[in-house]
């Protein structure tokens, strides 16, 4: 072990002799050895979720520590083939419970807002073998709209503010299309807000950041509370922005965001933070950078947002196996999803097979490989499902979405 941060990386680096367990012949995708390990780590810990660890999963409805986690694993995989799994939607519903929804919370990973996208695409999939139970997707997403009352007593971040928020809404629009879904005039009301708020408060500290948030009065970088969620957010949900706001206000702040790097090539978790480089989990340090910085390279077309991408990549090999251990938030299975993205951009099997290197590490649970038992041990963000999800999602590498965070 290198520090009491992370553990020293001793896979070789690769090859095509190093990739062989890994990678099939052309490198575009997982060798059968590997996918099959996979799907027996994969079935077997869904029993033991399932079984064992089931008060656990239903410690409350939420996507991040709770039932909708895997709701949204059922719903995400029922669409993995070319016709929609009826089976896996059964399932997936059994998981979601919006009957009893706190309305205090608006985002989609720790608020109401969650379980209400998930289940109104779920009732839109199921088209007109909907079952009785469950309403029908126009109601839910007038529910999902009416959260909106919450907007503006909630913070801006990802995990529990206004971005969770829009998340949702761009979700739904996702999977159920413009026509049927979320009108824009309503998305375009909660960007005006989080833009708002981030012009205010760049003034109040008069940064040279054109915009600037906080949360629990600090400035925080990094995905699930900081700057580059925010921006990855609102940058996948760039067309219902003024083009004109994305270049006076979003880009600079990108920019401004990217030049508080360490030399290392990590990112702070926060401005002025006194815990210094050695966080590299996707909350909190280069693997959050990632996503940011591969669709900022996509829209923008300059070459600086490609090279910090594969910087951050290099960071995250060689510190990224997380001593918290395995989790999606701030472990390994977060951190495979940066090279996952990698690939998704370059083609370029050295990706995958890093991919491949953490997700068996994942999969292996090496006896001391996990420091620090998780708070919901069966959850999808920082438990044993946020692995599962990672061991199935792995297997189509070109399809891979980060959860709850990738459109």
């Amino acid at each position: 072990m290198a520090s009491k941060f992370f553990f020293e990386n001793e896979f070789p680096n690769y090859s095509s002799e190093t990739a062989h367990f890994f990678l099939d012949d052309k490198k575009y995708g997982l060798s059968e050895k590997f996918q099959s390990k996979l799907m027996n780590f994969k079935n077997e810990k869904l029993l033991h979720l399932t079984t064992e660890l089931k008060n656990d999963l239903f410690h409350d409805g939420t996507v991040y520590t709770g039932s909708a986690g895997m709701a949204l694993y059922y719903l995400m995989f029922s669409m993995n083939g070319k016709n929609v799994s009826h089976d896996m939607l059964q399932q997936a519903l059994r998981y979601i419970d919006i009957d009893n929804l706190k309305g205090k919370r608006i985002s989609f990973l720790c608020g109401d807002a969650g379980p209400l996208a998930i289940a109104a695409v779920i009732s839109y999939k199921f088209y007109n073998a909907k079952p009785d139970n469950l309403p029908d997707f126009h109601n839910l997403i007038k529910r999902l709209m009416n959260l909106s009352t919450l907007v503006q007593e909630s913070p801006d971040e990802l995990l529990y503010g206004r971005v969770g928020y829009l998340y949702a809404l761009l979700f739904v629009n996702k999977y159920i299309g413009e026509k049927n879904g979320v009108p824009a005039i309503h998305i375009e009301k909660v960007i005006t807000s989080i833009l708002k708020s981030g012009k205010q408060f760049s003034q109040e500290m008069k940064s040279e950041s054109p915009l600037l948030w906080q949360w629990h009065d600090k400035i925080y970088l990094g995905a699930a509370h900081g700057i580059s969620g925010i921006l990855y957010v609102l940058l996948q949900g760039r067309s219902y922005i003024n083009a004109d706001e994305i270049r006076r206000f979003i880009k600079p702040t990108l920019d401004w965001l990217l030049n508080q790097r360490f030399p290392s090539g990590n990112f702070p978790s926060s401005l002025k933070s006194s815990s210094g480089d050695r966080l590299v989990q996707w909350c909190h340090g280069a693997p959050g950078f990632v996503p940011l910085c591969l669709l900022a390279y996509q829209i923008f077309h300059e070459e600086k947002y490609f090279n910090i991408a594969v910087q951050c990549g290099d960071v995250i090999w060689q510190r990224g196996l997380c001593a918290k251990g395995f989790s999606i938030c701030h472990g390994v299975a977060g951190n495979a999803y940066a090279f996952l993205q990698l690939y998704q951009v370059t083609k370029n099997g050295a990706h995958l097979y890093r991919a491949c290197c953490f997700a068996e590490w994942c999969a292996c649970a090496r006896a001391g490989s996990e420091l620090r038992r998780p708070d919901r041990p069966a959850s999808l963000f920082e438990g044993a499902l946020g692995r599962i999800y990672l061991a199935a999602d792995i297997v189509n590498p070109f399809e891979a979405k980060f959860p709850a965070f990738c459109l």
